[in-house]
């Protein structure tokens, strides 16, 4: 059989809150390569939590986003497109709009609820960290929500997703620049409420708390330094609570506008920083852990896998995605 027959392209799209995310991989003889990977900061979830809908601007810039995507697509003849949405689809009134004008442009999103998106960041720790120890707290902090999961290497013990998130508890608790400081402690407070039950909730204490998601990783990116984005030097890095407090304790004096000259934070990210910190700083509180142990590969990471498995499904031996890095 020649090479050729056995090459396949699949991509997985992920519409969050804050960012929508490509990745593009090439599976032949059952090796799968990532050969794209692009990310926007589309902020799909601005005032839904004002108003329960998305902005027509919003919506916009969405739709705006998916059509630079099937650029991507079309260049690389993707075969097999998975597109899914998150907190702000599952909660604005309007995301059928949404829905509609994606799927004239193309795109068939399927709207994963708080399990399904659970399951798929599990799977993507699962790649990127194979031999994290059992049981582990799963923490992706996302635009419109945060989603909380104890795993093992076979199980998800528990799921709980909380409608706090990077840009709603921004647009609720932040009017000012730089934040005055009972916005900060309100903010705090708030987080506290919502995170107070967490630990009763173990039914395994776990011995690994893994941050996913744009945040976490934007934290590493910064305490590092980065000029330019690496997920090799992401995956597997270790906060502790004093880089997250350094971190806190230089952005909370900030203006938005000098967040934006700081390495390793994207522009558009600047302004709700704060907020996905303080979910982290508290959650490494409750916890009484000594360190955030950071995944670069998350939702999409996860979704990708399971295309990539789907598809190697004829295979004896399953593909090794374990260097897949988006």
């Amino acid at each position: 059989m020649d090479a050729n027959s056995c090459k396949k392209t699949v991509a997985a799209i992920d519409l969050g809150s804050q960012t929508f995310r490509l990745a593009v991989a090439r599976i032949l003889d059952n090796r799968p390569q990532v050969l794209a990977s692009e990310l926007k900061n589309v902020r799909l979830g601005q005032g839904l939590a004002a108003n329960g809908r998305l902005t027509e601007n919003a919506i916009k810039r969405g739709i705006e986003t998916l059509r630079d995507f099937r650029k991507c697509l079309d260049k690389f003849r993707a075969t097999d497109v998975r597109v899914c949405g998150t907190a702000a689809l599952r909660n604005a009134a309007n995301a059928g709009e949404f829905l509609d004008l994606a799927e004239a442009e193309g795109f068939n999103v399927k709207i994963l609820s708080g399990n399904e998106e659970a399951f798929m960041s599990v799977k993507g720790v699962r790649t990127t960290l194979p031999d994290i120890n059992d049981p582990f707290l799963v923490v992706d902090v996302g635009g419109g929500s945060s989603e909380v999961v104890l795993a093992t290497n076979s199980n998800i013990l528990f799921n709980w997703s909380l409608n706090i998130g990077a840009v709603n508890l921004t647009e609720e608790f932040i009017e000012t620049d730089p934040p005055l400081p009972e916005e900060l402690e309100k903010l705090r407070f708030h987080i506290r409420q919502k995170l107070s039950e967490l630990s009763a909730k173990f039914s395994q204490s776990p011995k690994v708390i893994v941050g996913v998601g744009g945040t976490a990783t934007t934290l590493v990116a910064m305490a590092l330094g980065m000029e330019k984005y690496d997920p090799r030097r992401i995956r597997g890095y270790a906060l502790g609570p004093q880089e997250l407090d350094k971190l806190w304790n230089l952005l909370t004096g900030m203006k938005i506008q000098a967040r934006r000259g700081i390495s390793g934070l994207e522009s558009m990210r600047a302004d709700i920083i704060l907020a996905g910190i303080a979910i982290f700083r508290e959650i490494l509180h409750i916890t009484e852990f000594k360190e955030l142990t950071v995944s670069d590969g998350g939702l999409l990471l996860g979704l990708l896998t399971s295309l990539i498995k789907k598809e190697s499904d004829n295979h004896a031996e399953p593909p090794n995605t374990r260097g897949l890095y988006l």
